[in-house]
């Protein structure tokens, strides 16, 4: 049987500058092919197609890798029975990570895992740990990647303290210029929104003010104003006539330090070696450079807008997060998640996006009761988990006699293709028994093996028909289970709302629209069944 082998690459960025202070080349994409392809061709037992997942450029400290993620998708599909790397340290630097992956993932995925220069080979280690010598080398490159990340923090603490900046992307109002003091010029444009902005907070303006004075002076707001100047597009999920000045973009403006001239490094760092999850570093703990660059406001004005900005309490609400649909509903308008309250009369929703925003905002803005939305979501939920139910039980009668029929059929293919095959080989026996000449027998070959893969591209689409088929019903009977099970609830609960529903977009307390999960499977089902 033919086998199915993954090579899989990496090469960290720590390992661009190869070759420099005796740093091993043999790290190198094409080093690492070279070495996989001479093992595979010295072995006796490994025969099969390649396929080559390389993440160039990646850290091995998580597993947060393209290639990497691909290559286990397509483990898990079972397209892949052997997966080669160079050595441990290319499938990855994380300790506890690379012993999941070797004694709990790759062994129930029952792929063989090989790591060449490590000497390791799951095959050799059915039933056993991976040893201590793996285990020791294992903890060295996961010791190696945390020495690395502080030499790495060092240097950039090294660099800020000189009074340089490592930033990637500058704050509103500034552009990257080698030739500007510290590297970073003032945005005309934007600074003189942002001294209009710090103006009217010492003036005794509220953040909500300023939000609509911006939005009313028809203001581009940071992310729209980068993407006019194509510095770079953002991640932003409200449609564009949605994307407007909020009381939260204005506060963060006050609270930029930079402004006033300063380097502020050191705003967030990763929880741990390897994580992609940070958290704020304390106001004590950042690196500040006072007077780096040019300022857009004074310190004075600075200051004082923190006053003006603390007066501003935010209201204090309880929040339960307990409730059926928690995190489900989503603004009809701006597609952004809403908000439920407790307040003392009654739980509510409310799209929060159009409370920071205001009037100019097309958002509904009103405070909509749970009760009145979980009452129409249940509703809605009840009519399609009984109608799910009437075509589970449609799909039981036919089932059977499809299933019948679609094995009829392929039975009935599989014996004409081997009697087209038989007759395949008496036409050769006539020629070789001089009863055909070889023109004769060229020509029947020729139309009988045309029939054959004809009947054979018949049977394959006829068995992947049965198979999607088998997928739907499966599917089907499974969500008519649940259905059945349901039926005996009188309210929306959590589990329920988990189990069937995707999104719910609220425009107004009269509209509301249901997203199902078995949306598709709904449609489907109708078309076949109604």
């Amino acid at each position: 049987m033919t086998q199915m082998l993954a090579f899989y690459l990496r090469l960290s960025m720590s390992d661009g500058d190869l070759g420099k202070d005796n740093k091993d080349e043999s790290n190198s994409i094409e080093n690492q092919r070279l070495l996989l392809k001479s093992y595979l061709d010295a072995s006796e037992e490994l025969d099969g197609e390649v396929c080559e997942y390389v993440d160039d450029g990646y850290s091995g400290t998580n597993f947060n890798r393209p290639s990497f993620i691909r290559m286990i998708e397509d483990a898990k599909r079972g397209k892949i029975s052997t997966i080669l790397v160079k050595d441990l340290s290319r499938l990855g630097r994380d300790y506890i990570g690379v012993g999941d992956y070797l004694e709990q993932i790759f062994p129930v995925l029952g792929i063989r895992f090989i790591a060449v220069n490590s000497h390791y080979d799951s095959n050799k280690l059915i039933g056993k740990t991976m040893g201590l010598d793996m285990a020791v080398s294992n903890l060295v490159n996961s010791l190696y990647s945390r020495d690395c990340s502080k030499k790495v923090k060092s240097g950039l603490h090294a660099r800020w303290k000189n009074g340089y900046s490592t930033t990637g992307r500058l704050p509103y109002g500034f552009v990257k210029d080698k030739s500007a003091r510290g590297g970073w010029a003032v945005d005309a444009e934007p600074a003189k929104v942002i001294r209009q902005i710090f103006e009217k907070a010492n003036g005794g303006w509220s953040t909500r003010m300023i939000a609509d004075s911006l939005n009313e002076q028809g203001i581009l707001t940071p992310g729209k104003y980068r993407e006019s100047k194509e510095m770079y597009g953002g991640n932003h999920k409200a449609p564009d006539s949605e994307r407007l000045w909020d009381v939260g973009m204005i506060r963060t403006i006050l609270v930029r330090y930079e402004y006033t001239g300063a380097f502020v490094q050191n705003y967030r760092e990763k929880v741990s070696v390897g994580s992609n999850v940070t958290r704020a570093v304390p106001e004590d703990k950042r690196v500040i450079i006072e007077d780096a660059h040019d300022a857009i406001i004074t310190k004075e004005e600075y200051e004082n807008a923190q006053i003006a900005i603390r007066q501003m309490n935010k209201p204090k609400f309880k929040i339960n997060n307990e409730y059926p649909l928690r995190g489900l509903i989503r603004c009809g308008v701006c597609r952004l998640s809403m908000t439920y309250l407790e307040l003392a009369y009654e739980p509510v929703y409310y799209c929060p996006h159009k409370k920071k925003v205001g009037r100019h905002s097309d958002c509904c803005g009103d405070y909509i009761p749970a009760v009145h939305i979980d009452e129409a979501v249940w509703r809605m939920l009840r009519q399609q988990l009984n109608q799910l139910h009437d075509f589970g039980i449609q799909m039981e009668l036919r089932k059977g006699r499809e299933t019948k029929k679609g094995s009829l059929d392929c039975k009935q293919m599989r014996s004409e293709i081997d009697k087209l095959k038989a007759e395949r080989i008496r036409q050769y026996e006539a020629y070789a028994e001089g009863i055909l000449s070889r023109e004769q027998y060229l020509v029947k070959k020729s139309a009988l093996t045309a029939a054959v893969e004809s009947l054979q591209g018949k049977l394959e689409r006829l068995n992947t028909m049965i198979e999607d088929e088998d997928r739907f019903t499966g599917e089907l009977a499974l969500m008519k289970q649940k259905a059945g099970e349901s039926m005996g609830n009188d309210r929306l609960t959590r589990e329920l709302a988990e189990a069937f529903i995707d999104t719910v977009y609220v425009y107004d307390s009269k509209r509301i629209e249901v997203v199902f999960k078995f949306e598709d499977l709904l449609q489907r089902a109708m078309k076949k069944y109604a």
